[in-house]
């Protein structure tokens, strides 16, 4: 295998990098099942060199029955057949390496399948040595341990007849959790992290992270969060998987909702940290409480200024706003109908410039917007069929639920204006965008001023200027509900980000301090010359300045 870039010997490659996450099953199908797959990534990889992107991060692709969409592992060191073999993806992993782009997998380590060999053995008997590898609990009253519920639903306890115990399931019930108090299930999983590392994978998106302490009382709980979300605890776990990825060099993000930026310091201190990043979600909540169309800008700001002021000098911050658990950004931050083009670049500018590296997700770069289903047997997600249940028992309407399903992230990647927009010649796992007739690659590069050629400019501008990789983060204050303004400067050397995230005009005023300031990047082809702008909806400026 041939690996051209070495972790070690620039340990911090990721601090000045952009990544893109790939959903497999989304991408590309090459084998015309209408499944994406491994050889469809390779055959795409010119196009992901194009964007200037440093690294990729796939979504799971190992060996899984897919009842939550391959985050239930069944085997960490086989491949799903639906996507390949291994020997696609040492070659995918070399072909990424070639053309000097890093990857990321995906690692569940909250939980496996309840088809693991590990689950299989530790099912038959309380006295099988893979017994303990998952938490058991006796019955209590003849019934469940306790009220812990899973987050898709019902009880997080599911009873075994042959142990005449009860196990625990954070997520759906063909998905027990890891028992990490029994330090043999951390020895299982360095030898997992160990084995990727020797075959050229460069880091590590860590699922459901803030999860794996459990509260060892295992008393009924008022809030759920207190029994299995960033327990006391959870700290010396952490420290000790991290022993695993930093002896083979290895870039981790954890997935950690929940973890307040306080402790968060601790999770991310550059000397002593456990991971390298986090992915937070204050600014995004958690998307099953979103109200799509009614995002309120002056409590976005103060949401991503204080992880951005919460982090400086402490960590570092991973910036995101899509990914493959979540509405196309544009649809729910945005206005994917009037402003479609104009709200995803200025979301784009807004979030992009900001301190940290920066997540781009398949289609993002596009402006794709959540798919038009008006039925949720169109959806294929198991949680989201549960979620739409629930909310309409609560009195929600169908159509304001369907909107906030993750799988308005997963459909199919729009390559060109042919059926399924070219994403397979075979009727896909799930039902195209019918708008890929128009937001497409092949579209958008051939026009100067599309969404994607926005973004390779944006990922141009972050790649080449240290400023934007170390320069001080500063709101600028504008006491309304529309605008997003921020410096990043250093050395009295700046840009200033100017967007307007709403649908109507806004106003701003810009200090003297600007004078001497130089268009770099806009959206709109309105010139703004006095301290006073007027800024049409979801219009975008990027400035550079210099100040005495």
């Amino acid at each position: 295998m041939s690996i051209l870039i070495s972790n070690q010997q620039n340990p911090t490659w990721w601090q000045n990098a952009i990544g893109y996450q790939i959903y497999p099953k989304s991408f590309f199908d090459s084998n015309h099942d209408g499944i994406g797959d491994i050889q469809g990534i390779i055959s795409k990889m010119p196009y992901i060199k194009s964007l200037g992107v440093n690294f990729v991060w796939l979504s799971p692709f190992f060996a899984s029955p897919n009842i939550d969409n391959g985050y239930d592992v069944s085997d960490y060191q086989a491949i799903d057949p639906q996507y390949g073999t291994l020997d696609d993806i040492f070659e995918m992993i070399d072909q990424f390496h070639q053309n000097n782009i890093r990857v990321v997998f995906d690692l569940v380590i909250n939980h496996t399948s309840d088809q693991h060999h590990w689950f299989k053995e530790a099912k038959k008997s309380v006295d099988n040595p893979y017994h303990d590898f998952y938490i058991w609990r006796k019955p209590v009253n003849g019934s469940v341990p306790n009220n812990w519920v899973s987050l898709f639903g019902g009880s997080a306890w599911e009873y075994n007849p042959a142990t005449k115990d009860y196990y625990y399931h954070l997520f759906a019930k063909q998905q027990p959790d890891l028992n990490w108090e029994n330090p043999k299930v951390h020895q299982a999983v360095a030898k997992i992290i160990d084995w990727w590392a020797e075959r050229g994978v460069d880091g590590f998106r860590l699922d459901a992270i803030s999860h794996l302490k459990k509260n060892q009382r295992f008393k009924d709980v008022t809030n759920q969060e207190d029994a299995m979300n960033n327990v006391s605890g959870i700290d010396q776990l952490l420290a000790n998987l991290s022993t695993d990825f930093k002896r083979n060099h290895l870039m981790t993000v954890g997935e950690a909702g929940g973890v307040p930026v306080e402790q968060a310091k601790r999770w991310v201190d550059s000397k002593k940290g456990y991971f390298d990043m986090i992915f937070q979600f204050d600014h995004v909540s958690f998307w099953e409480k979103f109200t799509v169309g009614k995002v309120d800008v002056a409590k976005l700001r103060v949401a991503l200024t204080r992880w951005q002021n919460g982090l400086d000098n402490n960590g570092w911050n991973a910036l995101f706003l899509e990914n493959h658990d979540l509405p196309r950004a544009v649809s729910y931050f945005g206005n994917d109908q009037k402003f479609r083009s104009q709200s995803a670049t200025a979301l784009a500018m807004m979030y992009f410039l900001m301190k940290g590296t920066p997540f781009i997700y398949q289609g993002q770069e596009l402006g794709m917007t959540n798919v038009d289903f008006n039925d949720i047997n169109q959806f294929r997600d198991l949680d989201s069929q549960r979620f739409y249940r629930e909310e309409l028992t609560k009195g929600a309407s169908p159509e304001e639920t369907l909107v906030k399903l993750r799988d308005n992230a997963r459909t199919p990647m729009q390559w060109n204006d042919q059926p399924n927009g070219g994403f397979s010649d075979h009727q896909p796992w799930i039902s195209s965008n019918p708008n890929a007739r128009y937001i497409n690659v092949a579209n958008e590069v051939k026009q100067p001023d599309s969404v994607l050629n926005f973004y390779r400019q944006l990922i141009h501008l972050r790649l080449k200027d240290p400023i934007l990789l170390n320069g001080q983060y500063q709101l600028i204050e504008t006491h309304d509900h529309q605008s997003f303004v921020y410096q990043r400067e250093e050395n009295h050397v700046g840009y200033l980000v100017i967007t307007n995230l709403s649908d109507q005009p806004a106003t701003v005023t810009i200090s003297d301090r600007y004078q001497n300031r130089q268009l770099v990047l806009t959206n709109t082809t309105e010139k703004q010359q006095s301290s006073t702008m007027a800024l049409k909806p979801w219009a975008a400026y990027l400035y550079k300045y210099e100040r005495n």
